[in-house]
This record gives structure tokens, sequence and C-alpha cells, in this order.
């Protein structure tokens, strides 16, 4: 299958490293940066979950028109970017292609399908795969876990089914499912938790399952979300059990959230914890951890954008 990634950060080289290893037409598309020269000129260094290194020959480009010959368009820019990016590569999308995303946060299909118009199908997935920048040109997979594909459309289920079987051969623990809103509900509500205490601590994913005051913490919020999920119909279940089985899956990973912080980047605290404050105040239900954990993120950000002005390493 033919694709393009859009949004070559390390989830996206991770996913693309690996659709090419098994014959996959892969090209990464994202901004020149010296990431995406070093891929163009030397490939991709990846170092797999078990410490083991590899190099990956991929295609990468800065010139929105690749996407003319993809079948399918994977999605992985941050949020805040979702727009202008879509708005980029419309004029090259045709009607019988996949545009699929697997971003963080809410809302981000309907973005999509905004910016494109009826034409392509827009296909929903959440993943738990975890992925670390290490230097331009290197990233580290950092933790496995599954893939789900769901559908807008109940007419692109067939799409959704094809895309994860090819996601599963590639390697990937993945599947189509029909219930994808229960999904994105229960990884916004595990980012919430994790990514914004790990942001804010500066640790990795798997120093919330070792102490025990932390997961109690992350299971304030994350039932928080749950919550919200709930009076829109969607039943989570328990948080605390899925809390620990993603820190534990992805213990050695530094969440994206942190790594922008230490990137000086802004953050997707608005598509993670503003959508759920957003929902709960749609839906009259209370989410005061969550208020506090993004107005502390949104604090982090001013201060270390402040320090990057002032000069300040």
């Amino acid at each position: 299958m033919r694709f393009v990634i859009v949004g070559p950060g390390a989830l996206g080289s991770v996913i693309g490293a690996t659709l090419s290893r098994q014959g996959h037409d892969v090209t990464l598309l994202g901004r020149r940066s010296p990431h995406l020269q070093i891929l163009r000129e030397q490939g991709l260094r990846i170092e797999a979950p078990d410490g083991t290194s590899g190099h990956v020959a991929i295609a990468a480009t800065d010139d929105p028109a690749v996407v003319t010959h993809a079948e399918t368009v994977i999605v992985l820019v941050k949020t805040g970017d979702t727009i202008p990016a879509m708005t980029s590569i419309r004029p090259y999308i045709r009607a019988d292609q996949n545009i699929l995303t697997l971003q963080n946060g809410l809302g981000n299909a309907n973005e999509i399908r905004s910016a494109l118009g009826r034409g392509p199908r827009v296909l929903v997935g959440v993943t738990s795969q975890a992925a670390m920048r290490l230097e331009p040109g290197a990233v580290k997979h950092a933790g496995e876990g599954p893939t789900l594909i769901g559908v807008l459309d109940k007419r692109d289920a067939t799409a959704a089914a094809e895309l994860a079987r090819v996601f599963s051969e590639s390697g990937f623990s993945a599947a189509s499912v029909p219930d994808i809103e229960h999904w994105i509900w229960r990884k916004v509500a595990i980012n919430a938790a994790i990514n914004g205490l790990t942001a804010l601590g500066g640790f990795e994913n798997g120093m919330i399952a070792t102490d025990p005051s932390l997961l109690d913490a992350a299971e304030v919020v994350a039932e928080e979300v749950a919550s919200v999920a709930r009076e829109r119909g969607i039943e989570l279940g328990g948080m605390r059990r899925a809390i620990l089985e993603t820190a534990v899956a992805t213990a050695r990973n530094r969440s994206s959230m942190l790594q922008d912080i230490e990137a000086r980047r802004p953050t997707e605290v608005d598509a993670i914890h503003g959508a759920v404050l957003a929902s709960g105040e749609e839906t009259g239900i209370a989410t005061p951890a969550t208020q506090v954990i993004a107005a502390l993120i949104r604090a982090k950000e001013k201060s270390v954008a402040t320090l990057e002005y002032a000069g300040v390493d």
C-alpha cells in the first residue's frame, strides 16, 4: 500500500519505518527541519523497544504534492497543526483516498473533514505505540500497544478493516472497531492523566506504575474524564488498571507532552485537557483536577518559552 505520513515526528517516523520494512511505499511529509533533512540524506536510525538499533531508508519531503499518489494519508501532526497541514495538502487529495488520524485529543476527525471537504474517507484511530525523538534522524520505539481504527461513516468500515489488516501484517497489534468513540475517550483519559503528570513532574511514564501516590493522582484525573464521557453516553469503566497497564507498557517513554515541554514547544494541552474541560462544562460535570493540571501545564509552557526568549539554556 502507498502511504504518506503527515507529521514525521517520533511516532510518525516509527510507524513509517515499520510499514516500510514490510515493503509498503511510505513517504514522510513535514516541514523543513534538521530531522527531515537527515531522513532525506541518511535515512532513519531507529532503536527498538528491546534496545537494538537499526537503519531504515525512507522517503521524506516537504512537498505536499506527494499525497497525490498515496492510497492512505496518516495524520500525525500535533493537533494545533491539523488545519494548516490539511490546508496544504487539500489541492492534492483525491476522493478515493483514506485519511487516517492517529492524533491525540478530541475533535481531530471533524477538523480534518472540515478542512478537506466531503471528498476522501476520514478514518479515526487511536494508537498506544510510544516513541521518542533521540536526535535529528534518530528515534526510539519506546513502547508497544494496540492500534484501533474506526470510522465516522459505517460505509467506510471495509476500508478501516483493510487498513487494520495491513497494520497487523506489518507487525503492529491492530484491529478495526465499531465503537471508536469509546477508545478515543479512553485514550484521552489516559493521556490527561499520564501526559499531564509526567510533563509537570519531568519523569518517565513508568514512575506512575511504581509510585502509589502518583497512580492515585493519575486515577483521579482519568476518572474525571470518564465521568464526562459517561454523561455523553460512553462508558469507560474503571481507569486505574488502564493507567497502570499503559504506564508499564511505556515505562521507558517520556510522554509527548513532556517531550514538548523539554523542547520548549507548545503542548497538546488544549486538545486533551482543554477539550475535557469544555466537554465537562457542556455536560455539567465538574473537572477540578483536570483544571489544575491544565493551568499548571499552560503556566509551564509560558515559563519555558520565557526562558528560551531570554536565552537561558
